[in-house]
């Protein structure tokens, strides 16, 4: 596989363009703390040898309802597997490490993933951004503090997930503590993103999150 397509979903303010220039390995997409993404953008690069593609879209309140969405947003997100050709391999639906995953959260990540077809979670990987704000902590004894709500999400996902160190926060909370990784460490989970979107490739094309898309907004 020569060419991965991804898109990146998630709610507002959940470093969803950062991750994307973190994986193109360059400022493509704005990072702005005042606002957040109002459409959809693309971003091409070519990253150890392989042609990626990565479409940012609009997010949404973390915890809101998908009714409180906009229509415009809901219909970019929609539009976001239709500008990869042929449809994305991978969904990467980005959540930030530093705000609890409660019920409320839970319920606005699953109707709007929604959006993208019943089968788009078999295409999810799930990115947890800003990584260093775990600290001592590791990501899975994260996910056992949550109330059970990361862990239904790591069995929506089938458990493919990744942590991502964003580097710039849009929280006004200063880190307790330092990371734990080194740069070193950092830039070699990166560099295993690809690998884990390349696990994710689409295998049946009836699966495909673009036609899932497409039967969903036909109805």
């Amino acid at each position: 596989m020569t060419h991965i397509r991804t898109v990146i979903v998630g709610a507002s303010w959940a470093a969803r363009s950062s991750a994307g220039n973190i994986i193109l390995g360059e400022e493509v997409f704005e990072v702005d703390d005042s606002r957040t993404t109002v459409s959809c953008a693309v971003g091409h690069a070519k990253v150890h040898g392989r042609q990626l593609t990565v479409v940012d879209t609009p997010g949404w309140y973390y915890n809101s309802p998908l009714e409180n969405t906009s229509e415009m947003d809901k219909l970019e997100i929609r539009r976001s597997v239709y500008l990869c050709p042929s449809g994305p391999h991978a969904i990467l639906l980005t959540v930030p490490v530093a705000t609890a995953f409660n019920k409320s959260y839970q319920t606005a990540v699953e109707e709007h993933m929604s959006l993208l077809g019943e089968n788009v979670w078999n295409h999810t990987i799930v990115l947890f951004t800003r990584g260093d704000w775990l600290g001592d902590t590791t990501i899975e004894e994260r996910i056992d503090i949550e109330e059970g709500c990361l862990e239904w999400l790591m069995e929506k996902c089938g458990y493919r997930y990744h942590v991502l160190n964003c580097k710039q926060h849009n929280y006004n909370t200063q880190v307790a503590s330092k990371p734990t990784l080194t740069e070193e460490e950092w830039m070699k989970r990166e560099d295993e993103l690809i690998d884990r979107v390349l696990k994710t490739l689409v295998v049946d094309p009836d699966e495909n999150p673009k036609q899932s898309s497409h039967q969903l907004k036909g109805t």
